[in-house]
């Protein structure tokens, strides 16, 4: 990503958009999660217009807090131009700076380079370079040239991916009036079904202790359910008032 900074801000958003899409084995899932991560931001300036700044001469004698004083004066006292880095957290473009960088006329080289750093941009997060006036004009065209900042970075859109379920079993069970293990617990699980095709009612839940007054779902006759949580791959566990029974569960691996 590249590209030339002008009196206006320049933004780079992170507009983030929920959409499914196949990737072979994979598929996406809600991009509004992910990010836009923004690596190696760098500009190089341009200044004809301002006064040439010289490079700076240190006495041997002097120490490094004359030393970084004499720095960051030639920096900010200087004939200059100023770039701003500004972020907007929620698209609202009420801009935020968060550093601020000097345009100088640097002598004796023809051109400044500048280092700004790394930046993760979450849903509808925009950053921004906006140069501003300072007491000696903007940008301009000059005699001896033109003024302008080019920027470039390394942007990288983050997205998360799972694999597409191509694998169903069927979990044989039996659920008695003793609270017991009904699926086994598998790391690779995807998904899970329960469907009650007794003519009891069944209670499932997460913890062994089951009981039928304390449970996670109670699935009555002919009830359907997916549990919410698809990620969770321990054991389930079931339990019904009285006798024994079972019912249809599928899992996806």
């Amino acid at each position: 990503m590249s590209n030339t900074l002008t009196n206006d801000i320049l933004v780079v958003s992170g507009f983030g958009v929920c959409v499914f899409l196949a990737l072979g084995q994979y598929r996406t899932i809600c991009k509004g999660e992910d990010s836009i991560e923004i690596n190696n931001l760098k500009a190089v300036s341009w200044i004809y217009s301002l006064a040439e700044v010289p490079f700076p001469v240190f006495e041997l004698e002097d120490t490094e807090s004359k030393q970084l004083l004499t720095a960051i004066n030639l920096e900010w006292k200087s004939p200059r131009i100023q770039m701003d880095v500004v972020i907007d957290i929620d698209g609202s473009e009420q801009w935020q700076r968060i550093a601020a960088y000097s345009l100088l006329n640097s002598s004796p080289y023809p051109y400044r380079e500048y280092t700004l750093g790394d930046h993760t941009l979450g849903d509808n997060a925009m950053l921004g370079l906006q140069v501003r006036a300072v007491g000696f004009g903007l940008l301009q065209n000059s005699s001896r040239g033109n003024d302008k900042v080019t920027a470039y970075a390394d942007l990288t859109r983050v997205i998360t991916i799972e694999k597409n379920v191509d694998t169903s079993q069927k979990i044989t069970n039996t659920i008695s009036n003793i609270a017991s293990t009904i699926v086994n617990s598998n790391v690779n699980r995807r998904g899970i079904t329960f469907f009650n095709s007794s003519s009891v009612n069944v209670y499932v839940d997460t913890n062994s202790s089951v009981t039928t007054g304390s449970y996670l779902v109670k699935l009555e006759p002919g009830d359907y359910w997916e549990p919410p949580i698809q990620s969770y791959t321990g054991a389930y566990y079931g339990i019904i008032a009285s006798g024994s029974t079972g019912i249809d569960i599928r899992e996806f691996v």
